[in-house]
């Protein structure tokens, strides 16, 4: 069994600040309500100092600052702002639309002056269930971009349901850039129904023997399987025993995922209770850390 203390590493938490004049907001589509949003931003902001006082209070030494497209959409400039100013403790994973015609020039100007560790692409399928947005020639051009530059890619696909559609498309592309490591957010959405000791069905299975596809389980997985009676230490250690200790990581979802930041470490540090501590390291912190280090350090 591994030791109750843990050293961790943050691949998604999601900033955004009240100064909404300086850093203007996009609320259309959020979930909870624009108005009600707008009222988070105001009263709870997830700006950098206040994330990182509760990174320190845990014991996560630095992260990912994972652009929020329900507040900011592709305007990436808070995020932006937070791994420059706070270079030693975060990165900027971007988001932008990768088949827009400006998208290849933009990434590369702001991969060669900032601190960017990655670009996450999200969509929708389309009418035929379909997922052009991610390998579409458009799109290749700005992948193009993200390898020539070492950037990692960070892929969320919707609805959240495993997706065979969308997850054959990735493995092509994982295959097509094999230098460049693919982190699925919410690990590409395991299934909610395969028993009380796993989630991963025959379309994740597909995934094994391509080596540059990571998956990032955050709390929103951690949720859906304590709702769903799926036990998250079961989850965790399958997910290591399928694809290695070395392709599995933790992020928060802090900032969109309303739970506090204890609680979510508490759950994270429950959830690798089946690994070694050797896993667990991996797991918990290294692995994330080697990804999105930070990028501005001499």
């Amino acid at each position: 069994m591994p030791s109750l203390r843990a050293r961790l590493f943050d691949t998604h938490a999601h900033f955004f600040t009240g100064d909404v004049a300086r850093y203007p907001v996009d609320l259309a589509g959020a979930r909870e309500g624009a108005e009600a949003l707008a009222r988070r931003i105001e009263r709870d902001p997830s700006t950098a100092a206040r994330v990182l006082a509760l990174w320190d209070a845990c014991g996560v030494t630095g992260g990912a600052a994972v652009q929020y497209n329900t507040v900011y959409k592709t305007d990436n400039s808070y995020t932006i702002h937070v791994a420059d100013a706070y270079h030693d403790r975060a990165s900027a994973v971007l988001m932008m639309n990768a088949r827009a015609p400006e998208t290849p020039k933009k990434l590369a100007d702001l991969a060669g002056r900032h601190n960017i560790s990655a670009l996450r692409l999200f969509g929708y399928p389309d009418d035929a269930g379909n997922y052009p947005w991610l390998d579409s020639a458009a799109a290749l051009a700005t992948w193009d971009v993200a390898d020539a530059h070492g950037l990692q890619m960070v892929i969320m696909y919707a609805p959240g349901k495993p997706s065979h559609a969308a997850l054959r498309r990735i493995v092509g592309l994982a295959r097509r850039y094999p230098r460049t490591t693919i982190a699925l957010d919410h690990c590409g959405w395991p299934g909610l129904s395969r028993g009380l000791h796993g989630a991963i069905g025959p379309e994740h299975r597909e995934l094994v023997d391509v080596p540059n596809l990571h998956f990032k389980f955050t709390q929103i997985n951690l949720n859906q399987f304590a709702r769903a009676g799926i036990d998250g230490a079961s989850f965790v250690r399958q997910l290591v025993d399928t694809y290695g200790a070395g392709r599995v990581m933790w992020g928060s979802d802090h900032g969109n995922t309303q739970d506090s930041f204890h609680r979510m470490v508490d759950d994270a540090v429950m959830a690798t209770g089946q690994l070694s501590d050797v896993e667990r390291a991996k797991v918990l912190h290294d692995n994330g850390s080697r990804l999105f280090a930070d990028r501005l350090r001499t």
